[in-house]
């Protein structure tokens, strides 16, 4: 048995942001921790018996509310003074519902006009029984089709909440999300924010640590509002975990468990089509895998206080008391 990371120390975080290898080579030596961890994070999830979040949509005044909620629970958990960003809030969800209801009855209007076409030409003898049933059977299948692409929508347009910067002001996109959603994904956002007032940022270490912050915003507020934002985040905390030790595992056998660890990323892109859910970026997945990774050790550590000193740009050091 052998300490794999006795007095190991990672450089100051500043010079590591951007660099996809240097978290790539802490997770590929700590291959087997961050294995732990992910099953550590996946029962927890498991046991929560999480779903898409319900309830109701975030309308303007609770948006400003829940903001400003997720706003006080990050300066609480990084014991810093950093600016308010701006929230500019968009009803996205409403709009794209009536949308898909007009797509819908034009849809339904087509079906009809196939099935009087299909059961005419049967009736007057160009179509014997055997010819007509496979017709009538694919334009019903046209029914499904607004399901699939109303979902795929709703979901880029969920995961397109983003941080903007315009000169010294930071501002925050958020759509009429579910309330759970709305606090996961504006947590995610506004640890950019607090990371690029300190003049950090960029590449797989910021991406790494605002999905940490997300999910430790998230289980406090998800008790304190009554929501559930924890499953949105350690989804996609999860997801990233599994793909980033598929990526760095080299020769190493994948446990028999792991393969029964839910990824959004790791379907075809058929039943990503079929389920409607959006694509992805590998280039970009990889990046934020690694980082989600790599902070996965760094708190594992250290805690809580690896993600305050990540933001203060003061080194992290850490003894590693797991062997291989």
């Amino acid at each position: 048995m052998e300490n794999v990371a006795s007095g190991l120390e990672v450089e100051k975080a500043k010079d590591l942001t951007g660099e996809i290898s240097h978290p790539g080579v802490l997770v590929k030596a700590h291959w087997d921790k961050v294995l732990s961890i992910l099953k550590e994070q996946w029962s927890v999830l498991e046991e929560s018996k999480g779903r898409y979040p319900k309830g109701p949509r975030t309308t303007p005044e609770r948006a400003e509310e829940l903001f400003k909620r997720v706003y006080l629970q990050l300066l609480s958990l990084v014991k810093d003074e950093i600016p308010l960003p701006e929230l500019r809030f968009l009803p996205f969800g409403r709009q794209l519902a009536k949308s898909v209801m007009i797509f819908s009855l034009i849809v339904f209007c087509v079906v009809v006009l196939l099935f009087c076409v299909v059961i005419t030409a049967y009736v007057r003898g160009f179509l014997s029984l055997g010819e007509m049933a496979p017709l009538l059977l694919s334009a019903c299948g046209l029914f499904y089709l607004p399901f699939p692409i109303y979902r795929r929508i709703r979901i880029n347009m969920e995961h397109n909440c983003r941080y903007l910067r315009e000169g010294d002001k930071g501002y925050l996109i958020m759509g009429d999300l579910r309330e759970g959603m709305f606090i996961s994904f504006c947590a995610h956002e506004m640890a950019h924010h607090f990371l690029r007032e300190k003049g950090r940022g960029g590449g797989s270490w910021e991406e790494g640590w605002a999905r940490w912050v997300q999910l430790k915003v998230s289980q406090v507020l998800s008790q304190e509002c009554g929501v559930d934002a924890f499953t949105p985040a350690s989804t996609l905390l999860i997801g990233e975990l599994r793909e980033a030790l598929m990526l760095t595992k080299g020769g190493r056998p994948i446990p028999r468990w792991m393969k029964r660890v839910k990824s959004p990323f790791h379907t075809s892109s058929f039943g990503r089509w079929i389920r409607g859910e959006p694509g992805y970026s590998k280039r970009s997945l990889f990046v934020h895998a690694l980082g989600t990774a790599a902070f996965a050790l760094l708190v594992g550590f250290g805690g809580d206080e690896a993600l305050r000193r990540f933001l203060e740009g003061v080194k992290i050091g850490f003894q590693d008391s797991y062997t291989l």
